[in-house]
């Protein structure tokens, strides 16, 4: 395989596929965070999200991947190279609220970029806070950073930046599709 898009990409799809196709998945993504008890059940929006990020023209990745802050990105910490989200999944609960998941997704033994795991909660409260200036991004009203990885960077302190852990064996169980092969 080729860079690191195309060894995470599996997953990710992975994860992708299983968020759109069942509220149970998506209650499970967020489980855990302070966004769960008001959205469990919700809805996703995925018609709204693929107009938005493809407002121009569609991504070389798919429309619910990789939103990056920008070059003049004032949501991350000063010499941060943390610019992006892997993944965005965006949830309407009953009430007409909107939530950001923001998902993280790690190889096993890959460990973070400094700055990266502070920065993903600061982006999401920035994006949420700035949706309004970013054309492509669906407004939203809440936000909740998600970390998949393995037990190592579980361990890792940085990962406590992030509201839900969840490891790559507890992925597979809960996610149809997720490559039989793990992470490489």
């Amino acid at each position: 395989m080729g860079g690191y898009s195309d060894k995470a990409q599996p997953y990710l799809d992975a994860i992708a596929a299983a968020v759109f196709a069942s509220a149970a998945t998506r209650d499970w993504l967020i489980r855990g965070t302070p966004a769960a008890a008001a959205y469990a059940g919700a809805a996703i929006l995925i018609e709204e999200q693929r107009a938005a990020r493809w407002r121009r023209k569609p991504t070389k990745q798919p429309f619910w991947a990789n939103y990056y802050c920008g070059r003049a990105c004032v949501c991350r910490i000063e010499g941060s190279r943390s610019l992006e989200s892997d993944a965005i999944f965006f949830l309407r609960n009953a009430a007409g609220r909107v939530l950001a998941a923001h998902v993280e997704f790690k190889r096993p033994r890959e460990s973070f970029q400094p700055g990266q795991p502070e920065g993903y909660p600061l982006r999401a409260a920035c994006f949420a806070r700035t949706h309004t200036l970013r054309p492509t991004l669906n407004a939203h009203d809440d936000w909740a950073t998600i970390l998949i990885c393995d037990e190592a960077a579980r361990a890792d302190p940085g990962s406590a930046h992030f509201q839900r852990v969840i490891t790559h064996g507890e992925a597979a169980r809960m996610i149809p599709g997720w490559p039989e092969s793990g992470p490489a």
